[in-house]
């Protein structure tokens, strides 16, 4: 592997402003568009005849690509620069947004969603390196990153709240062309502003990323099309290719020569626990957010903006806590606030599996409340972590690692909680509900095991 640095330049800091604020505005969009889509679910399911299974397409049809191609989105980006790559992929994103805008039938709509999956794997590992490669001082790009995880954190809880005003007033396609003018923006703020980004001469692992793409695709399908039937036919077949596809990728990684996750990063014990927890956090909150977008409208009947109404108290703690929680960064180690935040979610958790269709609104959202304090307090540590534990060179693919991670476990939650409430009988579905909240629970306290173990010995400060 051959750096091909561009020669540093000073930044003024109007550039480093203007750069910061496009790399925030992809995770922004990018998030946005995970949790907007769920008030909108009840839309679409009128204006296409679609079933559940069909609904939960929607959601994964753009996780997918995004968790599938986000290593090689981030590969790409050390390869030709992440200036030029997170430019190529905002435009991928913000063309099909116009797609889904424009859709007339599910199969059109579910096509575009791939094809912005596809954009936004190319756009967020490039938005965090050119954090990484522009902010040098080390106060300064902490702060960055935790704009950055601010950013993606509020679009992520308002999504919900941005949705059901938008479909209320303008209909469900409003939500996709709100990307045309953050694209725009984005896009020329970072062709003015950001300067040529450093180049790595590396290989990219076509065989490695087809087999975990395969992996990823036949989970996802086997997962999502379990909803409410036996397991058998398609979705045992779907599930022995999986594991076939992700028993093939270890064989490729451990006999290629430049395999797409090097050996020095899968043995890196931080970059895995960090990777570990940002799955878990995604799968449960992703999860979360889906079926209580359900929940609201099958079962209470509320509209798309009376749904968005209902996820105000989490988006308000979770923007909050996601501003103070760089305020911590000085004074608490990553393992503790990581755990702290995850014991705090568990309560939530714990406290949503009581929900009912007789539940108290303030009730329910002092739970949901918990999990959105909790997942706010741990991600910008979690982040912090992961670029501290790899060189400049490494931090493309070690940011792919990150977001692919995230988004399988998105993935992984939408498919899992849906088939845990596919039932019309809305005693099942409650029961289905409450069995969630405590998986989510317990994956959670599986992953501060797991991060207490792999940290043990790291007890310093992040040292971004």
């Amino acid at each position: 592997m051959d750096c091909k640095p561009v020669t540093a330049q000073p930044i003024s800091s109007a550039s480093l402003r203007a750069i910061l604020i496009a790399a925030c505005l992809g995770f922004l969009v990018v998030q946005l568009d995970v949790s907007v889509v769920n008030v909108g679910l009840g839309a679409l399911k009128s204006a296409f005849g679609t079933d559940l299974t069909g609904l939960q397409w929607v959601i994964n049809s753009y996780a997918l690509p995004f968790s599938a191609l986000l290593i090689l989105g981030g590969a790409w980006g050390d390869k030709w620069g992440a200036k030029t790559v997170f430019a190529a992929g905002f435009v991928v994103f913000t063309l099909a947004s116009i797609g889904c805008g424009l859709a007339n039938s599910m199969t059109v709509l579910i096509t575009m969603r791939v094809v912005q999956g596809i954009g936004a794997a190319f756009l967020i590992p490039t938005s965090l390196t050119l954090i990484r490669v522009s902010f040098h001082d080390p106060d300064a790009r902490r702060a960055a990153v935790a704009l950055w995880g601010a950013c993606g954190g509020i679009a992520l809880a308002a999504g919900p709240v941005i949705g059901g005003l938008m479909i209320e007033y303008f209909g469900w396609r409003s939500v996709f062309l709100l990307n045309i003018p953050i694209g725009l923006a984005a896009v020329g703020l970072i062709l003015r502003y950001a300067p040529a980004s450093p180049r790595v001469d590396k290989h990219v692992d076509i065989p490695g990323q087809i087999s975990i793409a395969i992996c990823l695709a036949s989970l996802t399908y086997g997962l999502t099309e379990s909803s409410g039937k036996v397991w058998v036919g398609e979705t045992l077949t779907a599930m022995a290719i999986a594991a076939i596809s992700a028993a093939a990728f270890v064989l490729i990684e451990r006999r290629v020569k430049h395999p797409m996750l090097p050996a020095h990063l899968a043995k890196n014990k931080v970059l895995g626990s960090m990777a570990l927890a940002g799955a878990a956090i995604n799968l449960t909150f992703y999860g979360t957010v889906f079926v209580f977008s359900i929940y609201f409208q099958a079962f209470l009947h509320y509209d798309a903006f009376k749904t968005g109404l209902s996820f105000i108290p989490l988006t308000a703690v979770l923007t909050l806590s996601t501003m103070l929680s760089a305020r911590f960064a000085r004074r608490f180690s990553a393992t503790r606030v990581i755990t702290t935040g995850f014991t705090v979610q568990i309560v939530g958790f714990i406290a949503l599996s009581q929900t009912t269709s007789n539940s108290s609104f303030w009730l329910l959202n002092g739970a949901l409340m918990l999990v959105g304090i909790g997942s706010a307090m741990s991600v910008p540590f979690i982040t912090n972590s992961m670029l501290s534990s790899v060189t400049q060179h490494d931090a493309g693919i070690a940011s792919g690692l990150m977001a692919s991670a995230r988004q399988l476990g998105g993935v992984i939650g939408v498919a899992v909680f849906g088939t845990m409430i596919a039932h019309a009988d809305q005693a099942a579905f409650s029961a289905g509900l409450s069995s969630a909240m405590l998986f989510s629970a317990l994956v959670l306290t599986i992953c501060i095991a797991v991060n207490l173990y792999a940290t043990s010995g790291r007890r310093q400060k992040i040292p971004v």
